[in-house]
């Protein structure tokens, strides 16, 4: 299985992709946070989140730290759903796991098998079975590899979620796939394959705090399984919709401004997040005679909605009719839209 851009999809999309580590992105979002004067604390442990009418703030290290507003992007495993919720949620096993490895490609440019991979530049290719897929992909102009490899798992979900991998046990579930398959993961140095645990969480009923000081986001307010593609770049879109409420609301709004990112990404994130089950399904599920006549079977859903979101303009966009309805309910007045 490859990424095919048809000729409608070049003409609507322009077709660009990049392959890359996310490692890169955050080196970019560093250097620029840093050239605006953000102050940025590494090695920072939260283990505590506190507000009240007037502002919010953290526990860090055994020092507090206060602001308007807190923004916890504290991932999957979020302690600060809890001053959310109120209670203390716990994450449920999807029923999967992915193998992820990464490491220099010089041994798989020396074989005939897996050459094709790496020496003409970047490519990303995918192998599916039932109940299973395998995604591998080369990057810095082929320079490095990485490869994912998302199987079912038993163990229970309050074991560690993550624990080096076994080349023998990826080699044994992937026994009788193709060749290259397993000459990519015996080039896969040991020390650099882990076994990463799926977890998920029930929707949340909101991601505000009681006194509207505290706002989740990314993973801890939404996780995402990785065949939905789409967990680092919906945290992105957070973080675009909620600067930009903030910047309209001002400090005074501040806690109405926590209310209208919300309002404006909740919707979207539920829906983007059902794409994780729905494409897995599609692979894992797959009626393979029928792929064979009818490759877009198991094709990647790329859907334009998704894909072709501008988060800053629509935040723009919506803002102020946000703000007016979260005004009018708060005094009484029904959504006519939820009356429909």
């Amino acid at each position: 299985m490859t990424q095919v851009w048809e000729e409608e999809e070049l003409a609507r999309k322009g077709g660009k992709k990049f392959n890359g580590h996310r490692g890169e992105i955050h080196q970019i979002v560093w250097e620029h946070a840093r050239s605006v004067g953000v102050d940025i604390r590494l090695g920072q442990r939260v283990s505590a989140y506190f507000e009240d009418e007037n502002g919010a703030g953290v526990v860090s290290n055994g020092q507090r730290v206060v602001g308007d507003v807190v923004l916890a992007a504290d991932g999957v495993r979020s302690t600060a759903r809890t001053i959310v919720l109120g209670y203390e949620d716990k994450p449920k096993s999807s029923g999967y796991a992915i193998w992820r490895a990464w490491f220099p490609s010089d041994e798989l440019a020396k074989n005939p098998l897996t050459a094709h991979l790496v020496v003409d530049g970047d490519t990303h290719t995918g192998w599916l079975g039932p109940d299973i897929h395998f995604l591998a992909a080369s990057v810095k102009d082929g320079k490095d590899f990485s490869w994912v490899c998302t199987h079912k798992d038993e163990a229970d979900v309050e074991e560690s979620w993550s624990a080096p991998g076994k080349v023998e046990d990826a080699l044994e579930c992937l026994k009788g796939w193709c060749p290259e398959v397993h000459a990519i993961v015996r080039a896969t140095p040991p020390d650099r394959l882990v076994d990463w645990k799926l977890v998920y969480r029930d929707p949340l009923p909101t991601w505000i705090s009681p006194k509207r000081r505290i706002a989740l986001i990314g993973d801890a307010a939404h996780p995402f399984l990785p065949t939905s593609i789409q967990g680092a770049s919906q945290a992105m879109e957070d973080g675009v919709t909620i600067a930009i409420c903030l910047e309209l609301a001002g400090k005074e709004k501040a806690q109405e401004a926590l209310l209208a990112y919300e309002r404006i990404r909740y919707e979207r994130v539920r829906a983007a997040q059902k794409t994780g089950e729905t494409t897995r399904d599609r692979w894992h599920k797959a009626d393979f005679d029928k792929a064979k006549s009818e490759p877009k079977a198991i094709k990647l859903p790329r859907e334009d909605w998704l894909l072709g979101h501008d988060a800053e303009a629509h935040a723009y966009a919506v803002y102020a009719e946000t703000v007016e309805q979260i005004r009018k309910e708060e005094k009484g007045v029904p959504d006519v839209r939820s009356l429909l």
